[in-house]
Formats: C-alpha cells, structure tokens, sequence
C-alpha cells in the first residue's frame, strides 16, 4: 500500500494504545459563503472573520495547555478558488492521462490550496491550533465514491489537540483518473468515521429553502426528517407546515451555478440527510451571521429552542434563530 493511503483503525492512527478523539463538531464552510463564487480567487474576508471569531471563542473556553473538550474538525469548500478551472478543463470527469485535464487539475489545486492557506493563517493569527490537511493523498475515490479514507490523519490531529482544516479538492480516482472530492462529500465520510456529535453546514443563504431563495415566495424548510432508508420529509415550513410529502425533493426546486464542479444545495442536502441517517444531527445556517455563530456553539440545541418559539421574533420581540436542522426521524430533535 502506497504511503498516505490508509485504511486503518482510527485508533491505531494515534498509537497503538490511543483511544479516538471524542469529535463534538464538523463544520463545513461552504465556497460560495467564504468566497465570491463568480469572482476568481475573491475571498468574503467578513465571513471568514466571523468563523475565525466563533472557532477562537471556543479554545480561548479551554484551560491552557489543554486539549478542548469535544474537539472540532474544520472542513471548507472551494468557491471561487477552484471550481473555474476545474470546471473549465474537465477534472470531474477525468482522465488524468489527458494533458487538458492534467493542466485542469493542477490549477485547481494550486487555487484550492490557496484558499487553505488563508483559512488556516487567519485561524493560526487568532490563537487556533489549525493545521491544513489536503485531501490528494490521504483520499482516493473510484467513480467519484470514497474509497480509501484519510480520517485517521485527521483524527491524529484532532488526538494531539490540533485542529484539521480539510478542502474540497481534486483526488486520483481509480475508474476515472482523477475527479473533484467535493466538502460536502468530505464531511460525510469524516462524520461516518469521527462521529460527531453534531454536523453544521454554513451557507451563503440562511438554510435550504423549497426553491431557488432569490425566487420571490421561497420558504425557508425549518426542519427535515430523514427516514432509515435514506428518504427525507419536509417536517416543518418557516410560518408554519409542512409538505406532507414522504419522497424526499417533493415540491423542492435547488438550483446549481453553471461553473460549480460539485453539486451544489441538492448535493449538500442529499449528503445532510446522509449524515442525519447515522443519528448526527446536522444544522444548515448561514455564515457570517449571528444564526451561523450560535449553530457551532449549540449544535442542535439552537433548534430546539427556536422550534419552542414558533418561528419569527418571540415574545420579547428579539429574533429567534433561523436555519434547517436535518434529523432521523425518531431522533426528536
């Protein structure tokens, strides 16, 4: 087996006596929050600002010296430092062995891994202990499917009191030469392994809405239930209702810009619910604001007491928080 390529116990990641870290949050910090997507290489700096604030104010909580308690694995998309040329030369679809394509993978990862370093230099700035993990060489796909995992490299991070700052990124794939690892996809295959306790997903829009959220009459969908065979309901309607429906994308339209290499709101919904399916809760917010902040300090508590308060501002008149909360059905979340 080629160095890097690993599929061992998480455990033994860390040594042979080393227990996994206890993993409190994923957070995934979508491309098109953190950047301006249609603008190449055009970071949001606010947004990035505002996760670096929540992330500091969290191991600035922990005793010094100490490993934080329920640690956090930092995950975040591409946006606009990726997906122009990966879109433009093909990568998702391979082969590696086409000099075109070739050409398409090492700009994208040159831009890519560009965006890492300004994350991962903020977090460092503020205090955080992040360390930048690329996925080209810790994973491997065949037809676009993980199949060799790189979690233990982060779960050794995380044991040592690090915290591991993956990207979406471009990966050799063994059906197709080469192929775009999308965040979303990442996050998935880390919560299978880490088993967080909770899942939050930060956005350019305050959650998933039931069609295109610029479209005039768009509903924010407050909570999704996701049932053991992997279909999801719309279970509650910001104003109140629910679709009623038992399929899964009943009565929900998700648009996908035309340069985005990996999917999309469809996709991070389709890999939400498959996270929700393990019992980890999963919250979509939107990054850079107040509702983002408080979803990765509270995780699916947030919910529950915006769920107590009906929707909109409460009696007090202060606003109550505003995002989706993706759950098994019989969780009770």
């Amino acid at each position: 087996m080629k160095p890097g390529l690993t599929t061992q116990p998480l455990a033994a990641a860390s040594g042979p006596s080393a227990a996994p870290p206890t993993v409190r949050r994923i957070i995934k910090l979508g491309g098109a929050a953190v950047t301006v997507k249609s603008q190449l290489e055009t970071l949001r700096p606010e947004v990035l600002d505002s996760l670096v604030r929540t992330l500091s104010a969290t191991t600035a909580a922990a005793p010094p010296g100490a490993v934080e308690p329920g640690a956090t694995v930092l995950v975040h998309g591409a946006g606009s430092f990726g997906h122009f040329p990966a879109s433009e030369y093909g990568v998702v679809r391979g082969p590696i062995s086409d000099p075109r394509v070739r050409r398409g993978f090492t700009l994208s990862r040159a831009s890519v891994t560009k965006l890492n370093g300004i994350v991962v230099g903020a977090l460092v700035a503020a205090g955080v202990p992040a360390v930048g993990l690329s996925p080209l060489g810790l994973y491997r796909t065949r037809n676009k499917q993980v199949e060799v995992s790189g979690a233990g490299a982060a779960a050794a991070c995380l044991a040592d009191g690090l915290l591991p700052v993956l990207h979406g990124d471009c990966v050799l794939d063994g059906e197709l030469g080469c192929t775009i690892l999308s965040g979303d996809t990442l996050v998935r295959d880390l919560a299978e392994r880490l088993r967080p306790e909770f899942v939050v997903f930060l956005t350019n829009v305050p959650g998933v809405f039931d069609r295109p959220p610029e479209e005039a009459g768009a509903r924010l969908l407050r909570r999704i239930v996701v049932r053991p065979d992997g279909g999801w309901r719309v279970a509650e309607v910001e104003g109140g209702g629910s679709d009623g429906g038992g399929g899964g994308d009943s009565g929900v339209r998700m648009s996908v810009d035309a340069h985005d290499a990996t999917g999309g709101i469809a996709l991070k919904v389709e890999e939400a619910a498959a996270v929700a399916r393990l019992g980890i809760p999963v919250i979509i917010a939107q990054a850079g604001s107040d509702d983002g902040d408080v979803a990765c300090r509270l995780g699916p508590q947030v919910a529950q007491a915006a769920a107590a308060g009906g929707g909109g501002d409460d009696a007090t008149g202060a606003p109550v928080w505003r995002g989706t909360l993706v759950v098994l059905e019989g969780k009770g979340c």
